[in-house]
């Protein structure tokens, strides 16, 4: 905000301007005593008077005319808060709470959904940057499709509080599962959990997605025996990324590189993927009870979780041979390791797999404000 701009309250309603290719400016409409206007002088008796008389007569911005030319509606996967009705909190995130809710299309169609909320109760200021982060965990989510990835839906983005809606996954986070049934998880059914991060892994990099936080708390399993990565937080776009400033990070599962160099590839992610694959058998998280400061130091040092005696000795071997070689550039890649799961259970993907994914909605950019207008 410069100096001379007054401060803008959540309630304001706000039009955002596209004024020739690459520049977009946000003016507050305002709405008092019945009025509607965007300059004292000139008040009209509702907002669609407002946008025609804008649409003859240029704004001024500064010492610019700007004439509204026509406005961009809602893309589909853009909702309303009146669309989504909040049933219970499921969850807690990183930005907020996880609630299930019940979405109304404007077709009609009414389904089950999973909403993320951003909500200060977790101590965060929600700040121009922090909403920036969450749009783009949003952006890359909504082009992804995979039977082992969460379905994005759609975002509430019109007013306070954000929401990030997804597919509503029936079961629940993969790390609790596994604490609650340690002792009832069968062989074959760790396998299956395995293959299936590694298929939506395989996934995420052909379309050169780094998750950058592969970890059994980040996936979902539901009722019909499917995994599917979730949280794409700290998830960027690009087989590499050099991360500038120190940033909160889950230590425990990251390579040596990305402690030391704070750089992360497709090769970060294998050797987190390691880590899950020890998170399956031990039915814990790595490092337990140990500080943070000595985890950094064991495994910048090479110093790693030992692989739980239930491994089957292979996988083992192949983890710590494959995945937690200290150079990245000797670790193996998320498509042999699909083709050694796949060999070790008999299983393949199925096509049909994808029949019953939640419908995806158009593709379009994400807006921070409504209504969204070109001009001249």
């Amino acid at each position: 905000m410069n100096g001379g701009e007054k401060p803008i309250r959540r309630t304001s309603n706000v039009i955002s301007v596209l004024i020739d290719t690459n520049q977009i400016r946000n003016i507050v409409v305002y709405h008092r005593g019945g009025k509607w206007y965007l300059e004292e002088s000139l008040k009209f008796d509702s907002a669609a008077l407002l946008f025609a008389h804008y649409m003859n007569k240029p704004l001024l911005l500064d010492k610019i005319p700007v004439l509204l030319q026509r406005g961009v509606n809602l893309c589909r996967w853009e909702f309303f808060h009146r669309n989504v009705k909040i049933m219970k909190t499921v969850g807690r995130g990183a930005y907020g709470e996880v609630k299930m809710a019940e979405l109304h299309k404007r077709n009609g169609e009414t389904s089950i959904v999973a909403v993320k909320t951003l909500s200060q109760e977790t101590g965060l200021t929600i700040s121009p940057k922090l909403i920036k982060e969450i749009l783009k965990e949003a952006r890359i989510m909504r082009r992804l499709r995979h039977p082992n990835i969460v379905t994005f839906v759609g975002v509430v983005l019109v007013d306070h509080p954000l929401y990030i809606i997804l597919e509503y996954v029936q079961g629940g986070a993969l790390d609790s599962y596994l604490r609650k049934n340690k002792h009832k998880i069968k062989e074959d059914e760790r396998l299956q959990l395995a293959l299936g991060v590694a298929w939506g892994m395989e996934y995420l990099h052909k379309v050169n997605v780094l998750h950058r936080d592969i970890a059994a708390r980040n996936c979902l399993y539901d009722r019909r025996f499917t995994v599917k990565i979730s949280d794409f937080g700290l998830s960027r776009k690009g087989t590499t990324y050099k991360m500038k400033t120190m940033q909160k990070m889950p230590i425990k599962y990251m390579a040596p590189e990305s402690l030391s160099q704070f750089l992360f590839s497709q090769k970060s992610d294998v050797y987190s993927y390691g880590i899950l694959i020890y998170e399956l058998y031990s039915c814990k998280e790595p490092y337990h009870g140990i500080a943070n400061v000595e985890i950094r130091s064991m495994i910048v040092g090479g110093k790693l979780n030992k692989m739980p005696d239930n491994v089957p000795p292979d996988l083992s071997a192949f983890v710590i041979d494959k995945m937690w070689c200290k150079n990245p550039a000797a670790r193996t890649d998320f498509h042999e390791i699909v083709q050694f799961l796949e060999k070790k259970t008999g299983r393949k993907l199925q096509k049909d797999a994808f029949d019953d994914l939640p419908t995806i909605t158009a593709v379009g950019a994400l807006t921070t404000s409504f209504p969204f207008f070109c001009a001249a």
